[in-house]
């Protein structure tokens, strides 16, 4: 199914036509907004998961803007866009390090240490966030909200780039520990493969407490950091929270099919793939902030520095955010335009 999906139903071949109704009848039924994680359950237990994922995909790529932004982003790539000193000098990114960054940073990217390599080559201030490297989403949304304070004194707008685990606390700042003021220096936010929702791998360790203690005692780590992201605590923080339309928020989704998975989520994929997509971490429809806009990283997982094209990617991302934040372009908009290249 995921195959005739991909290389018919996509391409306007309709070479079957029992499965392009079936396919018809699911368009039609999605085509305000896209799947929730348990419409893709359900379409997984139905077709399969690739089919669900590529569902999914399409699904977002159908929105006006979402489909503005993601040719807006290939067009980054595929030529070098040029920056103004001025405007990128009114802009500090605060990156924001995923789990045991110090320790495993330098292998999985959770460090940013390339990324803000590259950004800084074309002028943009850019600070790492020194979060807890195995802290709770509480006690690193702390230390978030201390250090935007910080840095909103200096007048320069900020953009926040998350990791992994470091979502949900950017989430929970943004939605309820800033002050006005501090709220309103914020622009945006590059979410990069958020578990906003969780992860269900931590929920697997939690029912298997014979693996979860020797696991945690011998990484060293805090049970109650864990337990901050099981997805039952991570649904319900996601659900009280509100952060606003004033924010540019942008989410880089990878998007794996089964045969693409990198070293690092071989392993877990099929755990979580008894529920639906996912990226080898967590739920695909989970990590989608809302009121956002998506970049669909297709053949991408969780691990977006096993990508060889992700030095390319992480320039033109940042400048293409840089682009949109000028632009006043909000997911709030109505109309969407894709964005010129610059050349200076």
């Amino acid at each position: 199914m995921a195959r005739y999906y991909l290389e018919n139903y996509l391409q306007g071949e309709d070479e079957n036509h029992a499965l392009s109704g079936r396919i018809d009848a699911l368009h039609r039924e999605y085509v305000r907004s896209p799947p929730s994680r348990e419409d893709l359950s359900a379409l997984s237990r139905v077709f399969s998961v690739d089919f669900a994922a590529l569902f999914l995909a399409h699904r977002l790529l159908t929105d006006e803007c979402n489909r503005a932004l993601n040719q807006s982003f290939a067009s980054y790539l595929q030529f070098e866009a040029g920056v103004n000193p001025g405007i990128v000098s009114s802009y500090v990114v605060l990156f924001v390090p995923g789990w045991d960054y110090a320790r495993n940073g330098h292998v999985t990217g959770a460090d940013f240490a390339k990324p803000r390599e590259l950004v800084s080559r074309f002028g943009l201030e850019n600070h790492l966030v020194e979060l807890p490297p195995t802290g709770s989403v509480e006690r690193n949304a702390t230390v978030l909200a201390s250090e935007i304070a910080r840095r909103s004194r200096s007048g320069k707008k900020i953009i926040l780039a998350s990791a992994s685990s470091a979502g949900p606390a950017v989430q929970l700042v943004l939605g309820e520990m800033l002050s006005e003021r501090d709220q309103d220096s914020v622009k945006a936010w590059l979410n990069l493969g958020g578990i906003l929702q969780g992860s269900p791998l931590v929920d697997h360790l939690e029912a298997r407490p014979w693996l979860f203690s020797p696991i945690v005692w011998l990484k060293g780590w805090e049970k109650e950091a864990i337990r901050s992201m099981s997805t039952s605590r991570s649904r319900s923080r996601f659900a009280r929270l509100d952060m606003g339309s004033g924010i540019l928020v942008v989410n880089y989704l990878g998007i794996p099919l089964s045969g693409q998975l990198s070293r690092f989520s071989r392993d877990n994929y099929p755990i979580l793939s008894s529920d639906g997509p996912n990226d080898g971490m967590t739920m695909l429809a989970d990590a989608i902030a809302p009121n956002s806009l998506t970049i669909v990283a297709l053949g991408s997982d969780h691990f977006f520095a096993e990508d060889p094209q992700i030095d390319e990617k992480t320039v033109a991302l940042m400048k293409l955010m840089l682009a949109y934040v000028e632009s006043d372009i909000t997911s709030g908009s109505s109309r969407c335009p894709r964005l010129r290249i610059g050349h200076g």
